[in-house]
């Protein structure tokens, strides 16, 4: 009896063994006792990428799994609030983690891979760190405003230069206000004075603005004369006064 039991006891130690050897030999995939996990961030650029705006974590974010040399997805996960993901129950291998992403060489909308690399041993818990995520925000995707007030000086229109005499002052309504961004060519936005001549631009991202408007040359020429102000924001929420710009008008 005693011989027939150790016989049963090595009987089933010899299965346990060759189920070990082909649980080992079943490659990537499910069914193992590792994982995979990591975290996706965002970084926000301007639209040339010249500039990082903000970076936070990318909620929702679908992270793919890839296992061995197979390109047809394994697994497919969603980023949660902190931007962190995982993937369970894997078994030893090679795998590839990825997700797409704004490709930063172009300023179109074309999209790159960002991917890491991992090689899993039974009972590994392997941390990819973080992986960022690239996004690019238009000049109103923030939270800061720019303001301020346009008054004007209307000459008589019976005197000359350089002998003007004020008819009266006030405050400039329904004058136009030009935005530029950055290094772009033409303004980005225009606004109107309302009727105690105040203007103000809102929801900017930092970076610097060129704000400005038009005033008669009083002189005699034909073309109005710019008056510029120029302006760097460097965090969100901030908020700049430029006070009374003064126009005039014959």
């Amino acid at each position: 009896m005693k011989l027939r039991h150790f016989g049963n006891y090595t009987a089933i130690l010899i299965i346990a063994a060759l189920m070990v050897v082909a649980g080992c030999d079943q490659g990537e995939g499910f069914g193992g006792t590792s994982s995979i996990t990591g975290t996706v961030v965002t970084r926000y650029y301007n639209d040339d990428y010249s500039a990082v705006i903000r970076e936070a974590p990318a909620i929702d974010e679908q992270v793919f799994l890839l296992f061995g040399d197979s390109e047809t997805i394994g697994d497919r996960v969603e980023s949660g609030p902190t931007g962190s993901f995982e993937f369970l129950y894997l078994q030893p291998g090679n795998y590839t983690v990825y997700f797409t992403s704004r490709d930063t060489a172009y300023t179109s909308e074309v999209e790159t891979v960002v991917s890491a690399k991992v090689e899993l041993n039974a009972g590994t818990d392997m941390n990819v760190g973080t992986l960022y995520k690239t996004e690019t925000l238009d000049f109103d995707d923030g939270s800061s405003r720019i303001f301020g007030v346009i008054r004007l000086i209307n000459y008589k229109n019976t005197s000359e230069y350089p002998f003007l005499e004020v008819k009266d002052t006030s405050f400039a309504q329904e004058h136009e206000v030009y935005l530029r961004y950055g290094n772009h060519e033409f303004y980005d936005e225009r606004i109107r004075t309302d009727y105690k001549g105040y203007f103000e631009f809102r929801n900017l991202i930092p970076g610097d603005y060129e704000i400005f408007t038009y005033s008669e040359d009083v002189t005699g020429a034909t073309e109005d004369i710019p008056e510029i102000r120029n302006v760097s924001l460097s965090d969100d929420g901030e908020e700049i006064d430029l006070g009374t710009i003064t126009i005039e008008q014959l």
